[in-house]
């Protein structure tokens, strides 16, 4: 496994010849309630990727993340920086050209970020369409794992900051919590939006501040590292599995 930002440029020729999977971790910069960094996601999904560039040696690099993504419905916040979709489409397109320029045409986006689903979806399709001899795919370590999460969270509102997100954070990147800032939940607004953060039927846009005053969903006060290992080992497994796949694709020899 190498991460490729602390390589030489001679140490990434000779990493790049050998990989046959890049990963690439993409997060936010926006609110984590009162004891999360708003660089938590960009956080995990590196703490994620590395993991699971571990598990798969020399087969993977570990590119340097994107540290903004969508969070225009986070910006009631203070601190929330966010991108347009097309602006996070440009920048990924450009990502895997460049990789496939160096020969490395099995990308993976590790996502961290919730708001980055749809426009990282797309960006895979876009890939397949018009990129031929690249295959690219998008994972999230809370969407690999959904049914591990909902049977351990504690309550129907969860997603955010909560006890789920911070124990992933106490697992792979515990640099992102502050422990000593963790507090019972903030009562929610009074006036409910019509969908729930899990249960919406419908594609609503809901400014975040509509469910949660303090910025968190669900009861941080629950996590633990060891919740977050078990999270992470099931979205591992998962991820690792699709990597694996990914490399294996011969299509047209790709690589």
């Amino acid at each position: 496994m190498s991460a490729l930002s602390a390589l030489t440029w001679q140490q990434a020729r000779d990493a790049l010849a050998r990989a046959r999977v890049a990963l690439v971790p993409v997060g936010s910069c926006e609110q984590h309630g009162p004891h999360m960094t708003l660089d938590s996601d960009l956080a995990i999904a590196t703490g994620f990727a590395t993991r699971l560039a571990e598990r798969l040696g020399d087969d993977a690099v570990v590119c340097p993340g994107l540290a903004y993504g969508m969070s225009e419905h986070h910006l009631a916040f203070p601190g929330t920086l966010t991108l347009r979709a097309e602006t996070l489409l440009a920048v990924v397109r450009d990502l895997v050209e460049s990789l496939e320029h160096w020969g490395v045409r099995r990308v993976l986006l590790v996502n961290g970020h919730g708001g980055n689903l749809d426009a990282l979806r797309l960006a895979a399709r876009e890939a397949v369409r018009d990129r031929p001899e690249t295959l690219v795919a998008t994972v999230m370590w809370s969407v690999l794992a959904a049914d591990a999460i909902a049977q351990r969270a504690v309550g129907p509102r969860y997603g955010h900051a909560c006890e789920i997100e911070t124990s992933v954070a106490l697992a792979v990147a515990p640099q992102a919590v502050l422990p000593e800032r963790i507090a019972a939940p903030a009562p929610a607004p009074e006036a409910a939006p019509p969908s729930e953060p899990q249960e919406s039927r419908w594609d609503l846009p809901v400014p975040f501040d509509s469910w949660t005053a303090d910025g968190a969903l669900g009861d941080p006060r629950q996590a633990s590292r060891e919740l977050g290992e078990e999270i992470v080992a099931v979205a591992l497994e998962r991820a690792a599995a699709l990597a694996r796949q990914l490399m294996q694709d011969k299509g047209d020899d790709r690589r």
